[in-house]
């Protein structure tokens, strides 16, 4: 009799058991998603929501949400057009006593199932910062899996789009009164397939690939980084009124090792003790028939020091690559070009901590490139941090090259086209500041010749260009040393343009003691030819 009893009791249970989820699955299950929905449009003119369905479980402590839209009300906001569709969001480990008597919603974790986000609005509204929530909501974490954000801002043709990402955000606490910062959760990670922006000035479409990273490594991957302009050269120089440079190119195989995400998306902080780059290609054009705009340049250091965050990168190693410079000057029918290959290059100790104002500490760069291919170019920088003068000293060796080897510059730039010639060897050392530059070039060469060009025709053998051809080779030395003499030294003598880059700086130093070792100006007209300032 006592063992019926008991298993009248289990049955009796189970019953109630059965009732009770069946009670919440056609009852309060409806009620509940109906109830959320209905007090979410009740109180927001700005979006209408709907929910498909809504899962309580009482013994786990979760609910979960199935097909839920979000839509803008065009009526409330012209300007706005945004759809959310979420295919399920799951709430686990939900402290319902908190949540009922307390008004705070505490939980362990909230997951977002395949999201997507499309529509198009004003990026940049001039509006208050609305409250986040009208609850205490305090997350061990909160998670989007299968998200995928297409968004284009209504004024401008700035667009973002995000696809196939994971993106897990740690410790996440709100109060009433807070507003949306990221400083209302303390980590994340992310996984994303492919990160795409397009300026909102339409110049630039910017790639990321292969996104990777996780805060308890402190390490970000990225596979590919791509800059690619959606305008041809002609056109890109045709949208601006001065002359720019138009950049095409990108990085592969990026590592930040010992970074924090977070800090840097918090504070703009780019702390890191190495980021590697597997490999770098980059091609720069200016079209120089455009007019210059006279703006001065703030200097590499200066750069750093202003800054808003912290920079603090023991080094960046560049493991391969090439950089191609392409200059249209004026007047001249086709540009020129220079190229750099086989990049290896080491930066060190990229800092703006104003403790080295009272420190000794020193930025620089150890680089080798191969000049056209053909010619081993390297060269080392060391600059003084927070020198009042922002001195560097810069040395560096050529290998042996072919002169003609640098006609693809000289006859679209200089107009000067090289027959014959061979620079056997050069080394250069000079020290430069916010003034100027000085120092020795060494440049061993032998059998130069050179024909000038008529800088509208091309033309090399009309009388004026074969008289000035003539004068041309009068004046430059055709080897170094001459026969019987000795190695002659050039001397780099530069006057910095401030309105000019740091690299255009290096490389007018360098010109400036290439002039000097070819030519056979007078010491006296050299010094004259020194105080003109050099615009070219």
């Amino acid at each position: 009799m006592k063992r019926n009893k008991i298993v009248y009791i289990f049955i009796g249970i189970g019953a109630i058991a059965l009732l009770f989820m069946l009670l919440t699955r056609v009852l309060l299950e409806p009620w509940a998603a109906n109830k959320i929905q209905s007090a979410f449009n009740k109180s927001s003119d700005t979006y209408h929501l709907e929910i498909d369905k809504l899962y309580i479980s009482v013994f786990k402590s979760g609910i979960e949400l199935e097909n839920i839209v979000l839509i803008s009300n065009p009526q409330h906001d012209s300007l706005t057009d945004l759809k959310v569709e979420i295919a399920s969001i799951q709430v686990k480990g939900i402290k319902l006593f908190k949540a009922l008597l307390k008004n705070d919603f505490v939980v362990r974790e909230v997951s977002f199932i395949n999201s997507r986000v499309a529509g198009k609005f004003p990026f940049r509204q001039n509006t208050a910062t609305a409250k986040v929530s009208p609850l205490n909501v305090s997350m061990n974490s909160l998670a989007f899996d299968q998200l995928v954000v297409n968004i284009e801002d209504k004024l401008t043709s700035e667009s973002f789009s995000l696809h196939d990402a994971v993106l897990k955000v740690y410790d996440l606490q709100l109060t009433k009164s807070d507003t949306l910062s990221m400083d209302i959760f303390s980590q994340f990670d992310i996984l994303a397939k492919q990160h795409i922006t397009v300026t909102a000035d339409s110049l630039y479409t910017i790639t990321s690939a292969g996104i990777h990273y996780t805060a308890a490594s402190n390490m970000l991957v990225i596979d590919s980084f791509l800059v690619h302009p959606n305008y041809n050269n002609q056109a890109f120089a045709a949208k601006h009124e001065f002359e720019i440079d138009r950049f095409e190119g990108g990085l592969s195989k990026i590592a930040f090792q010992d970074f924090s995400a977070a800090d840097f998306v918090k504070s703009g902080n780019l702390i890191s003790s190495y980021i590697e780059i597997g490999k770098l290609d980059l091609s720069i054009f200016r079209d120089k028939r455009k007019e210059f705009k006279h703006v001065k340049k703030p200097v590499f250091q200066e750069i750093m020091y202003n800054y808003p965050g912290k920079i603090s990168i023991d080094s960046i190693g560049i493991l391969g690559g090439e950089i191609t410079y392409t200059e249209h000057a004026e007047n001249a029918n086709e540009p020129g070009m220079i190229k750099f290959e086989k990049l290896n290059v080491q930066v060190f100790n990229i800092t703006n901590d104003t403790i080295y104002k009272t420190e000794i500490a020193y930025i620089g760069f150890n680089a080798e490139a191969f000049l056209m291919g053909k010619a081993k170019l390297t060269a080392q920088m060391k600059g003084r941090l927070f020198d009042n003068q922002n001195t560097f000293a810069v040395n560096g060796t050529l290998s042996e090259i072919e002169a003609m080897e640098l006609n693809p510059m000289l006859e679209k730039n200089a107009f000067i086209y090289v027959n014959s010639g061979k620079i056997e060897a050069m080394n250069f050392s000079f020290t430069a500041n916010n003034a100027k530059s000085s120092g020795r070039m060494n440049m061993s060469y032998k059998s130069l010749n050179v024909t000038v060009k008529n800088k509208l025709t091309d033309d090399t053998t009309a009388l004026k260009e074969r008289v000035m051809s003539v004068l041309a080779n009068m004046v430059l030395m055709n080897s170094n040393p001459m026969p019987g003499e000795e190695l002659r030294m050039g001397v780099i003598d530069f006057e910095r343009d401030p309105e000019k880059s740091f690299f255009n700086y290096c490389a007018k130093s360098i010109i400036s003691g290439i002039k000097s070792s070819v030519t056979k100006i007078p010491d006296t007209q050299k010094k004259s030819s020194r105080k003109k300032k050099d615009k070219s």
